[in-house]
């Protein structure tokens, strides 16, 4: 991450480069952490880093644009790989290898559903346009799933479950920009409250 370099510009607009490099040295602390498996003190995830704004530059060298949101693009699928996608909705349960407690087993109690079907069938997301967003299609395909998971569980069936919360809380979406795309943040909330429902379930 130190070691990259970008191309700079003078004549026409480029990012402030202390403005990148303050960002980079947050991922880089983040990834260090991981590797030593301890959970980093400013964690900064994939949503953090596509929604990062930088000054701009244009009588004095700053780093090209177009080759940092490239390098950006990078970093942001590197971060949904180990499960950070959003610090405030997902706080970093979603990598289990690095940052979840096991809790003390409990004795199972019966299950009463909080979720329906329906409630996923109907749930509605905004969608964005000017800046990235997850992909529609492959939302709308995984919910279906989801759907018939809860509808299994709700109905007694749960060896038909085609979902478990690890499967949920891990899954990735490819990435819109220049078209329409779920609000990122309200998916991974709701993915949040499916997986948490699987959970009550023993679906882990």
């Amino acid at each position: 991450m130190r070691d990259k370099r970008f191309s700079t510009s003078r004549l026409r607009l480029g990012y402030v480069q202390e403005d990148v490099d303050a960002l980079l040295r947050r991922v880089e602390e983040t990834l260090r952490a991981l590797e030593q498996g301890t959970r980093p003190t400013k964690l900064i995830t994939a949503s953090d880093v596509m929604r990062a704004q930088f000054r701009t530059t244009v009588m004095r060298p700053g780093y090209d644009e177009e080759e940092v949101d490239a390098f950006l693009d990078e970093i942001a699928e590197t971060l949904r790989e180990l499960g950070l996608y959003s610090q405030q909705l997902r706080t970093g349960k979603h990598s289990a290898e690095y940052f979840r407690r096991e809790a003390a087993p409990k004795p199972r109690e019966p299950v009463s559903p909080r979720m329906r079907p329906e409630d996923i069938r109907n749930k509605g997301f905004h969608t964005t346009r000017l800046r990235i967003g997850y992909s529609e299609e492959e939302v709308d395909a995984f919910l279906d799933l989801a759907e018939a998971t809860v509808a299994a569980l709700v109905e007694g069936r749960p060896q038909e479950a085609r979902l478990t919360a690890s499967q949920v809380r891990g899954v990735r979406f490819s990435s819109t920009r220049f078209r329409p795309g779920y609000v990122e943040e309200e998916v991974d909330a709701f993915l949040d409250e499916i997986a948490d429902e699987l959970e009550r379930y023993g679906l882990h």
